[in-house]
């Protein structure tokens, strides 16, 4: 209601400048902004029901399996998006007949997908390393001290290995 407001657009008018910009975008560097909403809807989403798990004080689920991946694909696909808007913004352009509103429109695009890109893969970033034995958090003595456990050394003086 306030973009309308501020706008000064009616109703009908602002959903299909939206969507002229959207489709615009997706025309642009379609096949990255695609899978990264996919990809920021998830993450966002494990992001939110981690959130309400903490202030209903319950215990955190373990990270999923396909976080990794997902991070690691938002950053690549972060990247991707901005060597398709450089490329998309300089193919064609010779030195003497240099317009820059395509160059603009193929560098805003390249700085949003990475922009979006890091932004995902960052939240995502943040959801693994808060998981509890990730060594955020020091451990415990078992009913006790409540001081950081040292590493158990073996005979053979490797840590975590049999005595």
């Amino acid at each position: 209601v306030a973009a309308l407001l501020v706008t000064g657009l009616s109703p009908g008018s602002f959903f299909s400048a939206a969507r002229d910009g959207l489709v615009a975008e997706v025309e642009s560097v379609g096949f990255v902004l695609v899978p990264q909403l996919v990809l920021g809807v998830a993450i966002l989403g494990l992001a939110l029901q981690q959130g309400v798990r903490r202030i209903a004080a319950l215990p955190r689920l373990p990270a999923p399996t396909w976080l990794s991946p997902a991070v690691e694909s938002a950053l690549l696909l972060g990247l991707l998006g901005t060597i398709s808007g450089m490329v998309a913004g300089f193919a064609g352009v010779s030195p003497g007949e240099l317009e820059p509103a395509p160059l603009v429109r193929g560098l805003g695009a390249a700085l949003r997908s990475t922009f979006v890109g890091f932004a995902i893969a960052l939240v995502g970033v943040w959801l693994k390393d808060a998981e509890p034995g990730s060594g955020l958090a020091p451990q415990t003595v078992p009913g006790g001290a409540g001081g950081p456990v040292p590493p158990r050394l073996s005979t053979s003086g490797r840590p975590g290995s049999p005595a």
